[in-house]
């Protein structure tokens, strides 16, 4: 071990007994409070950038109030965060019986630029998609409330994942197409195709995760969900509706482009074939079939770059890349996906053909 891990060590060992140390304590309460930063001084100790803080509360009982803090900055840990004057952070106040006993730095404020980046896609969204634009917004807000309000206090209550998954992605598609498109024709053959589509994949991911034995728990935000919460759930059930509700955007997108193709067309010449009709969907399908497919992989690819960087420095074979749990996990996950949106292409080509 080099002196720089040596230290980095010293100190994550230090913060973690003074932690465990202070939650000992059941006179100790934790308040978290915005604030801003008025000054900062940076020194070096050793290896290790100290930095010490004044800062202003700007809520709370000591709104108003300023306080220093040190904070350092340990490489390779999230609070390597270097502290500018002005900048907007959040600060966690210890309290023994009443009084202020230690200022540590907790995180950056954020939900400012977060509001902006938000408001940015809205404005984008109507400018340029009009009353579209704000039925896709109010149907993104009902995907949102049925995975948070729905999907999620069904799997606390113990409801089993494969009825809850189905539920709330049948909500989801129904709820989307309809805002989008109203109770037509080509709503309800997109709906029909992207149910199969959907369905399928999470068949697939259902049947060979079972044959690969995975257990759901392969990531650190897991092993964190099973050690500090007292959820008993079905992890390996979780992991399969992750799949199936990741793939849901894109089959709905691929089936909502075949069948407008194809109602076009049909439209355009009355007496077009069933046959002609479908091989136009299989056409269409094929085009945006390699474009879809690699954007599912590189979307699962990209949340795993550090885990791949480590496999890759650590020159492990490819066979034990491929049965390592996690690299396992989104192998099934990209694939299952994948499969999923290549099948929805003729189901929807088919239901489409048949309907118009």
């Amino acid at each position: 071990m080099n002196k720089k891990s040596l230290i980095a060590l010293v100190l994550i060992f230090s913060m973690l007994i003074n932690t465990f140390s202070a939650y000992g304590n059941e006179d100790v309460e934790y308040i978290k409070a915005k604030a801003t930063v008025l000054k900062v001084t940076t020194e070096q100790q050793g290896e290790v950038m100290i930095q010490h803080v004044e800062a202003r509360i700007l809520e709370g009982i000591y709104e108003g109030n300023t306080v220093d803090f040190s904070h350092k900055l340990i490489k390779g840990s999230p609070y390597n965060i270097a502290l500018e004057k002005n900048m907007k952070i959040y600060v966690q106040l210890a309290m023994n019986n009443g009084k202020l006993e230690n200022i540590s730095f907790r995180d950056i404020s954020r939900e400012g630029y977060i509001t902006i980046l938000f408001a940015l896609f809205f404005i984008l969204i109507i400018l340029f998609g009009g009353f579209t634009g704000l039925r896709s917004f109010i149907a993104l807000g009902i995907t949102a409330f049925c995975i948070l309000k729905i999907f999620m206090p069904m799997i606390i209550k113990g409801y089993g994942f494969i009825i809850t998954t189905i539920l709330v992605c049948s909500i989801i598609i129904i709820v989307s197409f309809i805002l989008i498109s109203g109770f037509s024709k080509k709503s309800f053959t997109a709906i029909a195709g992207t149910i199969g589509g959907t369905i399928l994949s999470g068949v697939l991911a259902l049947y060979f995760g079972n044959l690969i034995q995975l257990t759901g728990i392969s990531d650190d935000t897991i092993q964190m969900l099973v050690t500090h919460t007292e959820l008993d759930i079905d992890y390996r059930g979780l992991l399969y509706s992750g799949i199936t509700i990741g793939v849901l955007g894109a089959v709905m997108d691929v089936s909502m482009t075949i069948t407008s193709v194809i109602c076009e067309i049909k439209k355009a010449n009355s007496k077009a074939r069933i046959s002609t009709l479908f091989l136009s969907g299989l056409s269409v399908g094929r085009d945006i079939m390699a474009t879809m497919t690699n954007t599912l992989i590189l979307a699962y690819a990209g949340t795993s770059l550090p885990l791949l960087f480590f496999f890759t420095l650590s020159n492990m074979p490819i066979v034990d890349l491929i049965n390592s749990q996690f690299l396992a996990t989104e192998i099934l996950r990209s694939l299952s996906g994948s499969i999923g949106l290549i099948l929805t292409i003729p189901i929807t080509s088919f239901i489409a053909a048949i309907n118009s």
